[in-house]
């Protein structure tokens, strides 16, 4: 009998373990493992990076033997020193960009991503078309049939307005998607700061999050730049914040600081607009459909193996709160139930948090 079962909003057709998130229990708040990267645009001068392949680099000389000079190899390096390791490159070509880089060459390339295993898309334009595209592509790949979950960070064009970046994130409400400003500024060979594009401080954004375990927020995390296009005033942080757009500030004494880590979700729910938590129920889906599907698929049901089930979620369980993945779950909750050839296992916990605010109140007395 073939399968055919609806679950998680989808119909599941062949063997494997597949999950789903259930947050309604989750009461919404005031806003607050390394992984691979991908970026996606035009190969540098005198590139020699082969066309319609993927290339993999964690080692900034051998990118620069290869990559070309010019803005790829910039973020790649901005990517690396802010926390990244391993890297693909899915590039246009030269032939691309004398073409004028049309939608289709970028479709090419981001394409030949569906089957690398990426967590992360910096893509080097400023365009809101494409944005579409990788956030297409971002959606089909981390659905329940593909399992590839992966997310965008991108940046806008040089002297944008807060109306203009208001109205980008507006056209991409997702979860999987965040848009970060302000540009930063890059000194040249002569020591002139000069404003890059938006994805050089995304690349820096993604950097961070991808070199450090997924439980640790990038709010308040620095980024290395020579300066930003644009010093936010407080009131600006606040409207960017609301349009669910992260932030970088300039503070004195220390430095350029992520404000907060949010996603352009719309949405209250703490494991969709804050970028760790999300994350996190990325990691936690994934650690469990491969633990049961490597573990039980493909063996027999005997007698019993429904609590030998229920003792390994356990365990899995008991060890996101031991990686600080979950500060608790509840045991009342755990529950494996078998419908035929099918498990459906479900368990109730509480994901790690970023702190976001302290609100301190002073009393004096004469």
């Amino acid at each position: 009998m073939a399968i055919n079962i609806s679950f998680g909003g989808t119909t599941i057709k062949r063997p494997g373990a597949n999950s789903i998130v259930d947050s309604a229990g989750m009461v919404p708040v005031t806003l607050g493992s390394l992984k691979s990267l991908a970026v996606v645009g035009l190969a540098g001068t005198g590139s020699t990076l082969p066309a319609n392949q993927v290339s993999y680099f964690n080692d900034p000389k051998d990118a620069a033997a290869v990559v070309g000079s010019g803005e790829m190899l910039d973020v790649l390096n901005i990517a690396w020193r802010h926390g990244a390791d391993l890297i693909a490159v899915s590039p246009l070509t030269v032939a691309d960009a004398v073409a004028g880089s049309t939608d289709a060459e970028w479709q090419t390339a981001i394409d030949l991503l569906q089957t690398e295993e990426v967590a992360g898309i910096i893509p080097l334009t400023t365009k809101s078309a494409i944005w579409a595209k990788i956030d297409t592509h971002i959606s089909f790949m981390s659905n329940t049939k593909n399992r590839k979950r992966r997310r965008g960070f991108y940046g806008h064009k040089v002297g944008a307005t807060v109306a203009e970046i208001k109205a980008l994130a507006t056209s991409m409400p997702t979860e999987r998607g965040m848009i970060v400003t302000p540009c930063p500024l890059v000194a040249d060979s002569d020591g002139n700061k000069v404003a890059k594009p938006g994805y050089y401080m995304a690349a820096a954004v993604a950097g961070i999050w991808a070199g450090q375990v997924s439980q640790e927020p990038v709010t308040y995390k620095l980024v290395k730049f020579d300066g930003l296009e644009k010093v936010y005033i407080g009131l600006e942080i606040e409207t960017l914040l609301e349009a669910r757009i992260c932030p970088v500030e300039q503070v004195k004494n220390v430095g350029f600081r992520i404000v907060q880590g949010i996603t352009l979700s719309p949405s209250a729910d703490l494991t969709q607009c804050e970028l760790s938590v999300t994350t996190l129920k990325d990691d936690m889906s994934a650690d469990l459909e491969t633990y049961f599907e490597n573990t039980y698929v493909g063996k027999a049901a005997v007698a019993g193996i429904a609590v030998t089930i229920y003792n390994d979620l356990v365990s899995r369980l008991q060890a996101f709160q031991k990686q600080n993945w979950i500060t608790a779950y509840v045991p009342d909750s755990v529950k494996v139930r078998q419908e035929d050839t099918s498990f459906y296992l479900d368990w109730e916990g509480k994901p790690t948090l970023p702190i976001n605010n302290f609100f301190m109140t002073s009393h004096f007395t004469l």
